[in-house]
């Protein structure tokens, strides 16, 4: 019930502000965006999805009923979600981070012999006006490696790859890797209305990412 509630929130602070800023002008379209509230990124866990635990047990004594999720964040994305989550100074037990490791795609260069080898490998992708890249130092096989972007899915890698080519980079493969990257998920339990309000105009910024109603995660056992 809690959980429908939110998503009645979600829903009803983007009716709210469609029709207070249709009122006021003609741009109004443009200006619903303010709360980025789209059916796409507004959506429930599914029925079913959650078993419920007995009623008798201790946690379904202590789970919460519901939350705000926030995500997925991944990248250098992370720092700066962290830092916005940190603005809003929530009460300890009203958030919840969740860090999961995905498979990801890795765009690269294959490890290089020598360190004179990757300083050259260096100059060349700067000559191209490649910028974004890093060396793997890591004792084992993937060192001298030169990294040149993660992506959660192949389309973006392939993209990637291709724009990379267009620059010419020619030595630069994909290869699909598990547990390769790390996601950062939000729980916000039972947030009140200006909360849930601030977090939708925070997520212009996160295009990627979607709030949604969803039952709160039982706590990590310490």
């Amino acid at each position: 019930m809690r959980t429908l509630l939110l998503l009645l929130l979600l829903a009803n602070l983007g009716f709210f502000a469609y029709h207070h800023l249709a009122g006021a002008n003609d741009e109004a379209a443009a200006q619903i965006a303010l709360l980025q509230i789209s059916p796409e990124r507004i959506s429930t866990v599914a029925a079913g999805t959650v078993s419920p635990a007995p009623a008798n047990s201790p946690v379904a004594a202590a789970a919460p009923a519901a939350c705000v999720e926030w995500g997925a964040f991944g990248g250098a994305e992370v720092a700066r979600a962290d830092a916005v989550i940190a603005a809003l100074a929530l009460p300890a037990d009203a958030l919840q981070r969740r860090v999961a490791d995905v498979d990801g795609y890795w765009v690269h260069m294959p490890p290089l012999k020598t360190r004179t080898e990757v300083d050259r490998k260096l100059g060349e992708l700067k000559a191209l006006g490649v910028e974004e890249f890093f060396v793997v130092q890591d004792a084992g096989p993937w060192r001298n490696a030169v990294s040149l972007g993660l992506f959660k899915n192949e389309e973006a890698a392939k993209a990637e790859l291709e724009r990379l080519r267009q620059r010419g980079v020619r030595s630069a493969v994909i290869v699909r890797r598990e547990k390769l990257l790390k996601q950062v998920t939000f729980y916000l339990r039972e947030p009140d209305a200006p909360t849930v309000a601030r977090l939708t105009e925070l997520q212009r910024d996160f295009p990627a990412t979607e709030i949604r109603a969803a039952p709160c995660p039982v706590p990590a056992k310490s």
